[in-house]
């Protein structure tokens, strides 16, 4: 277990170097820093308490996912949010998807296979919602090599899933047979927790069912994302950037659909480059694009890091005893719960 933990922190720090390496190719140090000495902290400070209003959305939108087993409000999904989001930053391969489940299921006793079910739901609705701005911002835009590679890899990846998502949605019994079979073509010793997995994201889609809710988590992953471009823009901002709003949101697309897969802590390397590109096709320097790529994940990695962990000390656990926890009940065989009165 060790040796596994130790080749993920190497390979996520790998990842990591390559495109910090990408991203710094070229680049006139002297700039970064002279555009860094400049910010205005004003414009920062804003920028802050928008990316921590964006997460009190996405504790909002979180709060009618779970809805199909349990109630909990917005308010005290967002320190559990906030603990998952500091994971992230920290470990290698989205283990702050595990620690968010685990803290959930301590707090609230939910299944951790059932969290877990509904963060691969989040998930999904986060990737539509940033392949739809990529692709509206592109046609009224344009976009470069690198962003065109990116979603050609995307677009195709998320079309599949939001059509598996529109046909569990129709015929969920039938979606739970065929996600049984799938299932069993996979190595054996996987079977049991895939099968838990794969019934806990249909079971997790329950609430969704319902228009209404559909609607409130559409429409809610579509604000926390204009949101977080909105926080890109303020950054740009802060660092005398004039860029259109646009290519702002287009880069909180692009550098957020690129760690869409687990790869390194954070994300850090992936999303700077990304977001880095985008702004060098809007017009800016390679230097001063990689000062507001740096700067801008910085933001959205530090404060939520430090606010995680002081949510964490305040639950009196710890984020090692999250990480090695194994706890995973089984969600098989039980039953959907009915909506509650919202």
């Amino acid at each position: 277990m060790i040796q596994v933990r130790s080749r993920r922190f190497w390979l996520g720090t790998a990842v990591s170097l390559i495109f910090i390496g990408l991203l710094l190719w070229r680049t006139d140090l002297r700039q970064v820093w002279d555009a860094w000495r400049h910010a205005r902290p004003i414009w920062l400070a804003a920028a802050v308490i928008l990316y921590f209003s964006s997460i009190q959305v996405r504790a909002f939108r979180y709060r009618y996912i779970l809805l199909s087993r349990i109630s909990i409000s917005s308010w005290e999904l967002f320190p559990i949010l906030a603990i998952g989001y500091m994971a992230n930053n920290l470990l290698p391969f989205r283990s702050g998807e595990l620690v968010r489940a685990y803290v959930l299921g301590v707090r609230h006793e939910v299944s951790k296979m059932f969290s877990l079910g509904t963060i691969a739901v989040e998930r999904l609705f986060d990737g539509l919602a940033l392949v739809g701005i990529l692709i509206c911002a592109g046609i009224f835009l344009g976009v470069n090599g690198a962003l065109r590679d990116l979603a050609i890899v995307a677009v195709p990846l998320f079309g599949l899933a939001l059509a598996a998502f529109l046909a569990i949605l129709a015929s969920p019994s039938a979606s739970q047979a065929m996600a049984v079979r799938l299932v069993r073509l996979a190595p054996r010793r996987f079977h049991e927790r895939a099968e838990e997995l794969a019934l806990a994201f249909i079971s997790g889609l329950g609430s969704l069912r319902h228009p209404r809710l559909f609607a409130v988590v559409i429409i809610s992953s579509i604000a926390t994302w204009v949101m977080e471009g909105l926080v890109y823009g303020l950054v740009g901002q802060a660092l005398g950037m004039h860029i259109a709003l646009g290519f702002y949101l287009m880069a909180a697309a692009a550098a957020n659909l690129a760690i869409a897969a687990p790869s390194s802590q954070g994300g850090i390397g992936p999303y700077e480059f990304f977001a880095a590109q985008t702004l060098i096709f809007a017009g800016a320097s390679a230097s001063v694009a990689a000062a507001f790529a740096l700067a801008v994940h910085a933001l959205v990695i530090l404060p939520v890091t430090v606010v995680g962990l002081y949510f964490l000390w305040r639950t009196h656990l710890r984020l090692g005893q999250a990480v090695r926890s194994e706890r995973a009940e089984p969600l098989i065989d039980e039953p959907v719960a009915p909506l509650p009165e919202t």
